[in-house]
């Protein structure tokens, strides 16, 4: 009789335990870590638990970037690691994808969604104006450490681009697809036959530039005003291909 006692006991202070862990406020949970992130990372509001909940007004180095919404899979915490969905909100855009959480591994998976080029050129205060839509169709990323990329699979499209100063240029769609290569994201860069065409690759890693390799070519159709812009980058080859390496911050 005793040994059943004890045995109740113990399995209601576990429940009691778990649910308030299940209920524990993420903005609580916030105000432990938010000293320990990388970055200026500020928020307006947290809501919701650490298990299902939200961060409104999500700022990055000053910059606003939406809200972001989680929901965390406890059947991952078996295999001790976090696994959670995520949902993004920035200007006139979303993104939803796949959180894996593991002692040296970062995975982010199922990337799916679109961002508003003109938007994300104005948070991040690009010197041009930016038009078109950004689709993301992205299979997996991972990570093994900070600064290595270790696998990479899916797209990017940049759908009915344009860029330029007053005024931006079309450039057509253009298209990235993504692998690993010796700890870094290479994106092998392509046109669909739009007025820029578009060839080479561009390196990344996090906390890195961006390295361009690249040749550029303003076709027929296109305004006289891109190949003017694009012949500041260098002198053209005898098939209209210009050459043109870069570094972005």
């Amino acid at each position: 009789m005793r040994s059943l006692r004890i045995a109740a006991v113990v399995a209601l202070l576990t429940g009691y335990l778990f649910g308030l862990l299940w209920f524990l406020p993420a903005s609580l949970v916030w105000q432990q870590i938010a000293g320990q992130l990388p970055g200026d990372i500020q928020v307006q509001k947290v809501q919701g638990t650490v298990w299902r909940g939200r961060v409104l007004g999500l700022h990055l180095q000053g910059l606003d970037h939406g809200q972001l919404s989680w929901k965390v899979r406890p059947s991952g915490l078996l295999r001790l690691r976090l696994v959670a969905d995520l949902h993004w909100l920035p200007r006139q855009g979303q993104v939803s994808a796949r959180l894996l959480a593991a002692p040296g591994r970062l995975q982010l998976s199922s990337v799916q969604g679109e961002l508003d080029a003109q938007g994300m050129a104005a948070l991040h205060r690009a010197p041009f104006i930016l038009e078109g839509r950004w689709l993301l169709d992205i299979e997996r990323i991972e990570l093994a450490e900070p600064s290595q990329v270790t696998h990479a699979e899916g797209w990017l499209t940049w759908r009915g681009a344009a860029a330029g100063l007053p005024v931006p240029l079309a450039l057509g769609d253009l298209q990235a697809a993504l692998r690993a290569e010796d700890g870094w994201l290479t994106l092998t860069l392509a046109d669909q036959g739009g007025p820029l065409g578009l060839r080479g690759n561009a390196r990344w890693q996090p906390t890195r530039p961006m390295f361009l390799d690249t040749g550029l070519q303003a076709r027929p159709q296109a305004d006289p005003a891109l190949g003017s812009a694009l012949s500041l980058l260098g002198r053209a080859d005898a098939e209209g291909w210009i050459e043109w390496e870069a570094s972005l911050q």
